[in-house]
């Protein structure tokens, strides 16, 4: 009798401990698995390298961060500060969502300036796109290409479409007359202008508060240091 009490004794036991190692098992397992799905959905959100605090605003495309290092939005021209159309506001709206946040940075390259060339995100805004859509910067194509890109682009046709911030008239600064499209292109910073002939002429913009420019003559064009695109007719 006492044998059967006492090997009964042991299968409650060694159930109970077989139980207890399945359900500590499992919350173990769970908390590890609600861990990873929220990494990788930190991850494909955001898909930034590093974190870091803002500490100055440049102007409307730079800032320095806290080991002093400067960083370019990727993909994105802001108006030279101070004297380009709304570049103070582009500043001060940069100011406003970053300065003094720990922001993601996902680097996408160097320029010459040793500036690290990146993606910026703040919580689930992606401060690129932001400050495009918004009109306080322009898409610019960028070398390397990345997907990112496109919504840099689809974000600059909402804001010429809606004519806010530089595509809105306060930044109109064609004269009568003057047809001749001239571009600074910052990636190889040439000076390019088109005439009405060019091949490319309805695709090129003229940026206001950049240092593009609208010209009235092919000479002043030149005068200017811009020659004349290969697109065009010789």
């Amino acid at each position: 009798m006492t044998q059967r009490k006492n090997v009964s004794f042991l299968s409650i036991v060694l159930a109970s401990s077989v139980l207890l190692n399945i359900f500590f098992g499992y919350k173990i397992f769970y908390s590890q698995r609600k861990q990873t799905k929220q990494n990788n959905v930190e991850t494909s959100r955001r898909d930034v390298s590093t974190i870091h605090t803002v500490q100055r605003v440049i102007d409307g495309d730079t800032f320095d961060i806290e080991n002093g290092e400067r960083v370019r939005l990727y993909g994105i021209n802001a108006p030279e500060y101070p004297k380009g159309c709304m570049s103070e506001d582009a500043r001060n709206r940069l100011e406003t969502l970053i300065l003094n946040k720990r922001v993601g940075i996902k680097q996408v390259a160097k320029d010459n300036f040793g500036r690290l060339v990146s993606l910026v995100y703040l919580d689930n805004l992606f401060i690129n796109e932001v400050l495009v859509e918004e009109g306080f910067a322009y898409f610019e194509k960028s070398k390397p290409e990345i997907e990112s890109a496109l919504a840099l682009e689809k974000a600059e046709a909402k804001a010429k479409q809606t004519e806010r911030g530089v595509w809105s008239s306060l930044c109109e600064t064609k004269q009568e007359g003057c047809t001749i499209k001239g571009n600074y292109r910052s990636a190889d910073t040439t000076r390019i202008y088109h005439t009405p002939d060019c091949y490319n002429y309805d695709r090129i913009t003229v940026k206001p508060g950049t240092t593009d420019r609208w010209f009235c003559t092919e000479k002043e064009a030149q005068v200017a240091g811009f020659r004349k695109s290969l697109d065009c007719p010789k």
